[in-house]
């Protein structure tokens, strides 16, 4: 937006020296490097690039499942007993997208207004923008720049719609399926595959009553996989009841990544996402660019809508030459 008449536009704080003061714990600095990166602005790549030999230290910890179980109550009591542990606490709460703003419909003063205040904790908001998945095409860049600044644990809360609970499955070390007692058979009500991608399972709002039947179940479909079975938590994040209990899992699935190397593997899992997400994106770029690929693209188009070409063999050939070979 430019800036109004008789006013001079304020000058963006250099990458290099925001980097410098995120590495020495500053959360002003944090919360600038995430808009950039979050508005997409040309100094992202930078700082991305500057900041990701400072992460690998925290344990990112996501939290999936339906609208209403108190995913929100739960981090925030959650987040509380992990700094009487003395545990520095990132969260990153991923919302839907105002349709009047493009921003986040929560903001972190609302959702999490008690523990935000807490020098040792950091809370940012994050719009989904349309992102089918349920979450933020930025949240993992993000969650770098809160790994940079310190923390020992990230928390990613995810909007719990569509795709959202494979998504986080795939990026974090630790996912969290957070569901509530239902009514009838509670687990083929569940969407397809959440039974496969949880860590830690927790029944929340079980002062709602009716809980056994859910845990039942679950203890029932529920198996173990790479060695480890994961645990099911009952809590009422209201009245903090079970928090201890999750913080405890947490910290146990943690120890049994680093010992078995799976943090590892996983990590290397994740690297290969973000590879081949950012090379579909500077693809896309380029193709809107209106460089020579774009125009290519913009003749194929029309090839492939006269039905002269396939949209596979059009694809190939926006592809570097070696990668036209391998295909």
């Amino acid at each position: 937006m430019p800036a109004r008449k008789g006013t001079a536009a304020r000058p963006r704080d250099p990458v290099p020296g925001l980097v410098d003061s995120l590495l020495k714990g500053d959360k002003r600095a944090a919360g600038k490097l995430i808009s950039l990166i979050e508005d997409d602005e040309p100094e992202a790549t930078e700082a991305v690039a500057r900041i990701h030999p400072h992460t690998g230290r925290a344990h990112v910890v996501g939290f999936t499942g339906p609208p209403g179980v108190g995913k929100s109550s739960l981090i925030n009591r959650l987040v509380r007993t992990l700094r009487g542990r003395e545990r520095k606490v990132g969260v990153v709460a991923v919302d839907p997208t105002s349709p009047y703003t493009g921003g986040a419909v929560l903001g972190d003063r609302i959702r999490m207004a008690d523990t935000g205040v807490d020098p040792g904790v950091f809370i940012r908001s994050m719009a989904t923008r349309g992102h089918a998945g349920g979450l933020a095409l930025a949240t993992f860049d993000a969650v770098r720049v809160l790994d940079a600044l310190g923390m020992d644990l990230v928390l990613v809360e995810t909007v719990g719609a569509g795709q959202s609970e494979v998504e986080i499955a795939t990026r974090a070390h630790s996912t969290v399926v957070v569901e509530m007692p239902m009514t009838g058979d509670a687990v083929q009500t569940m969407k397809a595959g959440i039974l496969e991608i949880g860590d830690v399972y927790v029944v929340n709002k079980v002062d709602l009553g009716n809980a056994d039947v859910l845990v039942a179940n679950l203890k029932f479909q529920l198996e173990a996989r790479d060695g480890w079975t994961p645990p099911i938590i009952r809590t009422a994040a209201i009245e903090g009841r079970g928090i201890d209990e999750l913080a405890d899992a947490l910290m146990r699935h943690a120890a049994f990544l680093d010992e078995t190397g799976l943090r590892k593997k996983r990590e290397i899992a994740r690297a290969r996402l973000e590879i081949l997400e950012n090379a579909q994106r500077l693809l896309a770029r380029e193709v809107e660019a209106g460089s020579a690929s774009g125009r290519d693209f913009e003749r194929m188009a029309e090839d492939v809508a006269s039905r002269r070409l396939d949209p596979n063999a059009a694809a190939r050939k926006l592809l570097p030459t070696s990668s036209r070979k391998s295909s």
